[in-house]
């Protein structure tokens, strides 16, 4: 199953306003989410895995790649 780590800045409404949206349609069809990895006043981690339709759904901003999502 895919993999994605998500980073979303706290800073930024619009792209929490996003990743909440995004978790709400598809928290159900997840494989796995972890705990939140970042320090929760800056910064939101979270390491998922799921459909790639989910994850080809993830707004941009708060995608990025590390060792988890390329099978490391």
């Amino acid at each position: 199953m895919p993999r994605a780590t998500v980073v979303v800045s706290l800073d930024d409404a619009t792209e929490v306003a996003a990743i909440d949206a995004w978790f709400d349609h598809w928290q159900q069809k997840l494989v796995h989410r972890s705990e939140n990895h970042g320090c929760g006043c800056c910064v939101d981690i979270w390491e998922i895995e799921g459909p790639q339709e989910a994850i080809d759904q993830l707004p941009r901003a708060t995608y990025a790649g590390d060792e988890w999502s390329n099978g490391g």
